[in-house]
């Protein structure tokens, strides 16, 4: 099973187990909906716990979580700087969309076929995302994650073409 982080949690608030997360989805109201299910993952990647939500606020960038499995601040402050994550599922996106996991390791290259590198991680910014592309010679090339800059994206080929941009390597 593949799984999405959604969030982290930082904090507690209050003293009836509620927790503030800082989110890193998109989907913040149907990640966080009441009644879903969120999991705790061990160190080989397999589901640790399940939490349950029970009732969910949007405060700002946070969110504020009663979790039906934490009724205490004691209980809650185990899982603070606890990662948060659902089962990947694609039936959630439209049709020709991916996640931003499904990115990483995908070669990267310009319209005129010169091989740029690997998606090493993709950086989300309040305007747009950016692609961290790591080159064969070890460095970092930060690429905009913007139609203006992305020609195509093939998830099943592992394979981006980007848009010639001079200075860029």
């Amino acid at each position: 099973m593949e799984y999405l982080l959604v969030g982290t949690i930082v904090k507690t608030v209050g003293l009836k187990g509620e927790v503030k997360i800082y989110p890193s989805t998109h989907f913040r109201d149907s990640r966080f909906k009441v009644g879903n299910h969120l999991f705790l993952l061990d160190e080989k990647g397999e589901k640790s716990k399940t939490l349950t939500i029970k009732k969910h606020n949007k405060i700002g960038e946070m969110d504020q979580v009663i979790f039906e499995e934490i009724s205490s601040i004691e209980e809650a402050q185990i899982f603070i700087k606890k990662d948060l994550f659902v089962e990947k599922d694609r039936s959630f996106l439209k049709k020709d969309s991916y996640f931003f996991d499904d990115l990483i390791n995908c070669d990267v290259y310009f319209d005129n076929e010169q091989y740029i590198g690997k998606v090493s991680k993709v950086e989300e910014y309040s305007s747009y995302a950016t692609l961290r592309v790591k080159t064969e010679q070890d460095k970092f090339v930060l690429v905009p994650f913007v139609n203006a800059f992305i020609k195509n994206v093939d998830i099943e080929s592992k394979k981006i073409i980007v848009k010639f941009i001079e200075g860029l390597l």
